[in-house]
């Protein structure tokens, strides 16, 4: 998925304006090293002054993976059969466990 973010402060003309555009470079490459991982590629950044409003924004348009979607195993009659074998080998499983249980009661209290 394609995204973007903006950043921008406002410029005193009468300061320095290239460390008040910097204060805002700033602020992205701090979000760029917090969300740079392996899936996320940096398509473009672009730097605007607003004329009359003397605002600077720079923007950024990156790539962010999609989240990961739960499958819907609900119409899939190959996925609801593993999920009853699944369940049915659990449940086995629990039977056998139980056996197990009620033969060492059993042979421990003398019972046959």
């Amino acid at each position: 998925m394609i995204v973007y973010k903006t950043f921008s402060g406002q410029i005193d003309p009468a300061q320095d304006v290239l460390n008040q555009q910097n204060v805002v470079r700033s602020e992205l490459t701090s979000f760029l090293n917090e969300a740079q991982n392996a899936q996320t590629k940096i398509f473009q950044v672009s730097e605007v002054v607003v004329p009359g409003s003397n605002v600077f924004a720079v923007t950024v348009w990156y790539s962010q993976p999609l989240a990961k979607q739960e499958s819907d195993f609900g119409n899939d009659p190959m996925a609801q059969s593993a999920d009853v074998l699944a369940q049915s080998l659990r449940e086995k499983h629990r039977r056998d466990l139980l056996s197990t249980m009620v033969d060492e009661h059993m042979i421990r209290s003398g019972s046959s």
